[in-house]
Formats: C-alpha cells, structure tokens, sequence
C-alpha cells in the first residue's frame, strides 16, 4: 500500500486528515510542520510519526507519496524536492504563482517518472463529471453561459490567512471552468473591499469569460456575505445551453461544524477525499492522467493575470495569454 505524508499541519491538512481516517487507499507515515506541536498532534492522530525535517521525511523509504500543503511561495520549491526524491506528490492550490515554476515542476516530474497533480479539489465531484460529459456529448446543446459561484463569509481573521479572494478562491473558478468548457479568449474583471476594516485585499471579484463561440462564464467570489436563502447561492456551477442546463450544487447537505471556513458543507469536505483517492488509486495506482493537470494549472493561472490586466485597465477586456511565462 501507499505510503503517505503531509508537508503540513494546518487548515487544509485536517480535511486531508478527515479523507484518511474515512479510508484511502494508503498508509499514513508522518507529517512534518514548523509547528511541531501541530505535527505531533496530527501524527498521532492518524498512527504516523513527525519529521523534523522535510530531509528528514524525503529519505524516509516507506514515503512513496506526499500531499504539500505549505504556504504558497513554498509550493513549486517543495513539491520539486519531493520528486527529485522519487516520491509522488499532490500539490495544493495554487500550485504557484508563477508559470514557469508550474512548467518547472512538469519537468521535474516527467524526468523522475512521478506523479505531480495539482489538488483541484472541485472538480472530483460526481456532478461535475456529468456536466463535463453532457457539454462534450453536445447533450446541452450550444453553450451559452456558465456561472461559478462562491458566497462564503469569511470574518477578517480567517480572510487574513488568505489574502483576495481573486487568487485564493478563483483559481477554483477558473480550473473548474477549464474542466467543462475549456479555454477562454479574454476575460473583464472587477473587485471591491466590502467588509474588511484592516486588510487591504479584496473579499469580492467578478470575472467575465468570453469563450470560443460567444458563450459567457460569470465567475464570482466572495468572502463578504453567505446566502441565506431557501435555495443558497454557497457554491453553485450552471452550465447552459441551448438545449439543457447542468447543475452543480454544495448545498445538498449542511451540518453544524465550526471547525473551520465551509467545514460545515460535506460536499466541500468530501471534495478533498475523492481527489484523494483518485491522486493514490488512479494516478499513481494505475497511472491515469489527473482529470485537472499542470498544464490546466498554468491555464488558470494565465486567466487571474488576465484579470489582474483587467481590473487595472478599468474593467476593459484582455486576452488570455496562455503562451509564455
């Protein structure tokens, strides 16, 4: 069996740490963190050890996969050390915010013969695979529209752990929107600071896709106000045609869990154990490629640029520059 360690002891390893006590595919064998008070926490939780070291955990032989979840400066530097060492890794989102650490890693793990898959957990979602199928079968008929949305309150601590959503939260968006529809031509884009009192960052963006064909995909995020509504925009896809409609939603299930932002949404939760399961079962198991790669990594990335672009020319359109670093 796998075995399997975190680079990471924080937010984003307790819902990985939630995946593997439901049972994958894999044999916990440690964890490492600055925090090491953390890390012991974690390791004897899941029956793994802490490393001192990230040394320390890459010449561990029983380490055949590492799931990184440091800050995101440090991503591209430890996800490659963790190839060069031979050992599989899923890297979190995003993956960096440069392409041509993206592109560095496609290299590092083409020349070591590993897998590195980006930890686009949205996308490892039973409904979003059949609006995928239905839009490539033609079954929707023309696309007409796509809408992405994300309403989650965020209070101005837990927002500080982020920075603007445009990054934090729609890199999902733009991956996702990749997932179904692929590419787009040029986007427009504004964002607004509504309820944060120190933060400089914005906690709402819009960004509008023109995509091949004339369709438009309406990619929003916000951390400034959930949905309290009957039928909440939380997390919503909407992919229409002219012929059907898909729908994706997160709000078939709530439950009271204050352990952390959207913690108490399973489908989020559950996201992070299927893109799991299919990195150890189906990537490094039986060598499929991810179902969202480095490749559309670097995509997404070219899209928030765009964006950027946008919002500093005043919300004119720019083309996405898919080419280059």
């Amino acid at each position: 069996m796998t075995g399997l360690a975190f680079v990471g002891a924080g937010t984003v390893a307790e819902l990985y740490a939630k995946a593997v006590e439901r049972g994958v595919a894999a044999t916990f064998r440690g964890v490492v963190d600055p925090d090491a008070g953390a890390a012991d926490a974690l390791a004897a939780r899941l029956g793994g050890r802490r490393y001192d070291t990230l040394e320390a955990l890459l010449a561990d032989p029983g380490v055949d996969a590492v799931v990184v979840m440091s800050p995101t400066a440090t991503h591209a530097d430890i996800a490659g050390r963790c190839l060069s060492a031979g050992k599989h890794v899923l890297v979190e989102k995003p993956v960096s915010h440069t392409r041509a650490e993206i592109d560095h890693l496609a290299r590092l793990a083409e020349a070591a013969g590993r897998v590195c898959m980006p930890a686009h957990n949205y996308i490892y979602n039973a409904g979003m695979e059949r609006a995928r199928q239905l839009v490539a079968e033609g079954r929707i008929g023309t696309l007409a529209s796509v809408w992405l949305l994300y309403n989650v309150f965020h209070d101005e601590a837990t927002a500080a752990r982020y920075g603007g959503v445009l990054r934090a939260v729609a890199i999902h968006h733009a991956y996702t929107l990749l997932y179904l529809c692929g590419r787009p031509v040029r986007v427009m884009a504004v964002r607004s600071r509504v309820h944060y009192d120190a933060l400089p960052d914005e906690d709402q963006a819009l960004i509008v896709c023109e995509m091949p064909g004339g369709a438009l995909a309406n990619l929003w995020v916000s951390f400034a106000a959930s949905d309290r509504t009957g039928d909440p925009w939380t997390v919503v896809c909407k992919v229409m045609g002219t012929k059907g409609t898909a729908k994706v939603t997160w709000s078939d299930a709530a439950v009271d869990d204050d352990g952390g932002p959207a913690w108490g949404i399973p489908s989020y939760v559950d996201s992070f154990r299927a893109e799991l399961r299919f990195f150890l079962e189906r990537a490094v198991g039986a060598g499929e490629p991810p179902l969202s790669s480095l490749a559309d990594a670097r995509d997404a990335l070219a899209i928030l640029e765009a964006a950027e672009r946008s919002i500093q020319a005043g919300g004119a359109f720019q083309p996405v520059l898919y080419s280059g670093a």
